[in-house]
């Protein structure tokens, strides 16, 4: 069987230029600021095949500045001290206690308070496709993460503490030992799966109604379709024919694997498409021009549905509230 190498890498930096020297082999470009003395500072870097997992303790208050982000989401499974980080849009903002997943490559600055912390660094390419395999969709944005609370799901928790014992057995006789790739695969597959079970996202609704199991290959069939024709006029009869089934399979389908119609599911991929360009779109596309994009010809009503999905206006995610 083949065999995939486990990698540790770590420093106990007593000033900021010796932290920095060694952090650049790692990040190349990184900056380190620290509030006054720099009397300990412990870094710990182990590299499971696709995850990185990075642990820090520190006697002060540092700030890691990032000039590149690697593709990937960033989850914290244990803080002792204050954190907070920074993107291109604001500066460093504290995190509030229990579980946070951050975008990668978004993120600019890292603050940490005196205290130890983990974060590990999942593959964005392998959780997207963890993710479009659970909720059988492409998966077309960035996977957005909201704050889990004051306290780490058990599943996360549970995860954590299986990286940790990972990172000691791998590390037991002192250096990287080869090891089965399925073993750092199922490793990296658990905290996959716990972020996207236990942390709000926006395709959790997807993984919520997706209660029935696999689908019937003419219901995926009938979701290809629909993505690639979002923008274009859908017809129930359209997407039935595409699918190669008659009308009342298709939504018979649709009601036991997705708990949505075929109508009501590309409604939702439609206000999803608009979502992601009234975040990216330039100031020259208004509302109304991308609303009737994807297929909303009364506004009002796209409003009401919009503000029902994502729980803010379109003007709001417009303005980046």
């Amino acid at each position: 069987m083949a065999q995939t190498r486990i990698g540790t890498d770590a420093i106990v930096a007593s000033s900021c230029a010796q932290a920095q020297d060694w952090l650049s082999r790692h990040y190349p470009g990184i900056a380190i600021e620290a509030e006054g003395s720099l009397p300990g500072l412990d870094i710990r870097i182990d590299y499971l095949d696709g995850m990185t997992v990075h642990t820090l303790a520190t006697d002060t208050t540092l700030c890691l500045r990032l000039p590149c982000q690697h593709d990937g989401y960033l989850l914290v499974t244990h803080a002792e001290g204050q954190l907070s980080l920074a993107t291109e849009q604001e500066g460093l903002q504290a995190l509030p206690a229990g579980t946070t997943v951050a975008d990668a490559r978004q993120v600019t600055a890292w603050g940490f308070g005196p205290g130890r912390y983990e974060i590990i660094r999942i593959d964005a390419a392998r959780l997207h496709g963890r993710l479009s395999q659970s909720i059988e969709r492409p998966v077309t944005q960035r996977v957005r993460f909201s704050a889990a609370g004051g306290s780490v799901p058990s599943g996360v928790r549970f995860a954590g503490e299986l990286v940790r014992a990972a990172r000691s057995y791998f590390n037991a006789d002192g250096g990287p030992q080869a090891i089965a790739p399925d073993i750092v695969q199922s490793l990296q597959d658990a905290v996959i799966f716990a972020m996207l079970k236990e942390i709000p996202h926006n395709y959790s609704v997807y993984l919520a109604r997706r209660h029935a199991g696999p689908s019937p290959r003419h219901v995926r069939r009938a979701i290809e379709y629909i993505h690639a024709n979002a923008t274009a006029a859908l017809g129930l009869a359209d997407i039935a024919t595409a699918a190669r089934v008659s009308i009342r399979t298709l939504q018979a389908g649709f009601a036991k694997f997705k708990g949505f119609t075929p109508m009501g599911y590309v409604k939702r991929v439609r206000l999803e498409g608009a979502h992601a360009d009234l975040r990216s779109a330039g100031a020259e596309q208004s509302i109304a021009d991308i609303a009737r994009r994807w297929g909303f010809s009364h506004l009002g009503q796209f409003a009401r549905d919009y503000r029902m999905a994502f729980g803010e206006t379109p003007s709001e995610t417009r303005r980046g509230e």
